[in-house]
């Protein structure tokens, strides 16, 4: 029996008031999950960071222009920096 059928069968034993609490936690689970979610999709790698600034960077002298922060759990995607340094030497 699955995850979603045995809480469903113990729920069913509760009274109405504990399955709400059941319910609430739920969706507190989701809204926690969902956050996580977003938080993943909109955070961009630090090689995407740097290549989107390129293109703005109108005084290449500037360090502030060519700085990028990673934290420590961060991947580096070797690939997509590799495709993007085989671009830019070729131009």
């Amino acid at each position: 029996m699955n995850t979603i059928n045995l809480v469903t069968e113990k729920m069913q034993n509760l009274p109405t008031d504990q399955q709400n609490q059941v319910l609430d936690f739920v969706e507190f689970l989701m809204l926690k999950y969902q956050s996580q979610v977003n938080n993943n999709l909109t955070k961009k790698s630090a090689e995407a960071k740097a290549i989107e600034r390129l293109k703005d960077v109108d005084d290449p002298e500037d360090p502030t222009k060519w700085t990028t922060v990673i934290d420590i759990d961060d991947s580096i995607d070797e690939k997509v920096l590799e495709e993007w340094l085989e671009k830019g030497n070729n131009n």
